[in-house]
């Protein structure tokens, strides 16, 4: 029979007992179950068993029927044996392409897995990766904020004790960030070095929180019933009258502890679970006691006694302010666990330094010349006088600020400054300076000349109507004289006031009234029939034809001049 390599079972030569170093260790066939020694090679179902060689050897895997093995295991009394090196050479050439194409196609099919798994976790939590003990291994950033925020949405904290309330996270101050969370359980994925790394290092991230304490200390203080005080810390008042700086006493309260809230609230967001605490009332001394309000309240009064004076340069003004002043100066600040602290309220000295320095403030007054149309001064209506101005009102008060707290007293000094009159010069009509009032040209105004009972219209220099012969006020009324300007006009009214006996009078459809002082005016007097005299309630009675053109012309504004 032949051998499936294409040697005769029996004409193999033997097998040296030396292989070169290069030559390859045989496999053994044995035969599974079903076949026996006796069957024949080509029927028997084998089993290849590779001999083990040695690690610097190659090995080569060979065909044999089952009587060739039993003689191997024998001591290789039956094993038939070949030319090694001749067999082996063809093979070996067969078969490296093979080797070759398999390793390619290992490293091929390695490699895209790799970068399969790689882009796969580019937008995805890397295997491994957990939230508060949840895994979330795929899951996109969206994801997972919508995890931790429904979550923490359905974490409470359920409290029992003296009091009784389910409080959400936020109740008690403490916020879970779901997005930085989120951030924190991505950050593998941000890099193929992390991907990769995170396949032996699994992740598990911590839940970001915050917490505010005061929100977890006032819904404490909330459980406290209306009927239990809460403890109140003495403090530091001005007083009825507004001098001085008197204490209110401190009361011991009734609270829970708020630590404890917060601190299971923080546990409850770690763990994106509800937990539950158990609560007790206690007694909780204010934080400021009398004794520690009374030391601020004196130390505000001291500073309320200490002297303050300001004057001006020549030390003729000195300002000082009074009690209920200097006390409104006086700030007090609650501290929270602490007594009251002490300041100064600039604003209120910036007003009182403003006021006292107002006071030495002189406005410039403008002076005002009347001049001919040669330039030449016909006279001075007014004098010009220089005005004074203090100048450092802001140092003074920034000092004075700054000082006051100290409580040593204080003094300073106002300067002024001279501000500078101008003069206004006034052009008048040519002829204008021999008469009562010194119009420019062209410019309104009327003369009443109470000497002459009469009443005249100018315009700059030149009359326009007049002299006319008028009533003016009688001894018991006079008439007022000065500088005036019409103001109010009317067509007709009602008059009507008191006589000189104290009497009433009212006087209706009076016509054609242009008022120029306070009850004083210009008006017809249809009841008269002469004038030229006096005996008005003090306006002045014109013939009606007269009234009725000064009404037309005069203008509001217009100077109406009375004089003796």
């Amino acid at each position: 029979m032949s051998s499936p390599y294409g040697d005769a079972a029996g004409s193999r030569p033997a097998a040296s007992s030396e292989a070169p170093a290069d030559r390859v260790s045989r496999t053994s066939i044995i035969p599974t179950s079903g076949a026996t020694a006796a069957s024949a090679p080509e029927a028997a179902e084998t089993t290849v068993v590779p001999v083990v060689a040695p690690a610097a050897e190659t090995t080569t895997l060979a065909a044999v029927t089952p009587d060739e093995a039993r003689d191997a295991e024998d001591g290789g009394s039956h094993a038939g044996t070949w030319d090694d090196e001749a067999e082996e050479t063809p093979r070996r050439r067969r078969r490296w392409p093979w080797i070759a194409a398999a390793a390619l196609i290992l490293v091929g099919v390695v490699g895209g897995g790799a970068y399969a798994y790689s882009e796969h976790y580019t937008d995805a939590a890397t295997p491994g990766t957990t939230v508060a003990g949840t895994d979330v291994s795929g899951m996109t950033r969206a994801e997972i904020v919508s995890l931790v925020e429904d979550e923490a949405a359905k974490s409470e904290v359920t409290i029992t004790g003296d009091a009784t309330a389910t409080a959400s996270l936020a109740d008690l101050g403490t916020t879970v960030d779901a997005e930085k969370t989120a951030d924190a359980a991505m950050a593998a994925s941000g890099s193929v070095t992390g991907r990769f790394k995170a396949l032996v290092d699994h992740t598990s991230v911590d839940v970001v929180t915050k917490t505010d304490v005061a929100t977890a200390q006032e819904y404490a203080q909330s459980l406290v019933p209306a009927d239990k005080t809460a403890a109140r810390n003495a403090s530091v008042v001005l007083s009825d009258d507004g001098t001085s700086f008197v204490i209110t006493n401190a009361v011991n309260g009734t609270s829970l502890d708020a630590s404890a809230m917060e601190e299971a609230a923080k546990a409850a967001a770690q763990d994106l679970t509800s937990k539950s605490i158990s609560v007790k009332y206690s007694t909780t001394p204010p934080a400021v006691s009398d004794e520690d309000a009374q030391k601020v309240a004196d130390a505000a009064n001291a500073l309320v006694a200490q002297d303050v004076t300001v004057s001006n340069e020549d030390g003729s003004k000195t300002f000082t302010p009074d009690e209920a002043t200097k006390a409104s100066w006086v700030t007090v600040t609650a501290q929270d666990g602490a007594a009251p602290t002490l300041g100064a309220n600039g604003s209120k000295i910036g007003e009182w330094v403003a006021t006292e320095g107002a006071t030495l403030n002189v406005d410039a007054v403008t002076g005002v010349r009347n001049v001919n149309s040669k330039g030449d001064v016909v006279e001075t209506v007014t004098e010009a006088v220089d005005g004074t101005k203090v100048a450092n009102m802001d140092e003074i008060a920034t000092a004075l600020t700054e000082a006051f707290p100290k409580g040593q007293g204080w003094t300073g000094t106002f300067k002024t400054e001279t501000t500078k009159a101008e003069w206004k010069e006034r052009t008048i009509a040519d002829g204008a300076e021999n008469l009562a009032y010194q119009a420019a040209e062209g410019e309104k105004w009327i003369d009443i000349d109470l000497s002459s009972k009469t009443v005249t219209a100018y315009a700059g220099s030149t009359v326009v109507r007049g002299p006319v012969s008028v009533v003016d006020g009688a001894s018991a009324t006079p008439t007022v004289t000065g500088t005036f300007h019409v103001y109010l006009k009317y067509a007709s009214q009602t008059m009507q006031g008191q006589n000189a006996d104290g009497s009433d009078y009212k006087t209706e459809g009076v016509p054609w009234i242009s008022y120029f002082y306070e009850g004083y005016a210009l008006h017809g007097a249809p009841w008269r029939s002469s004038f030229g005299y006096s005996g008005s309630h003090g306006c002045l009675n014109m013939p009606v034809s007269d009234a009725k053109w000064f009404y037309d012309w005069d203008e509001v504004g217009t100077t109406v001049v009375s004089h003796y």
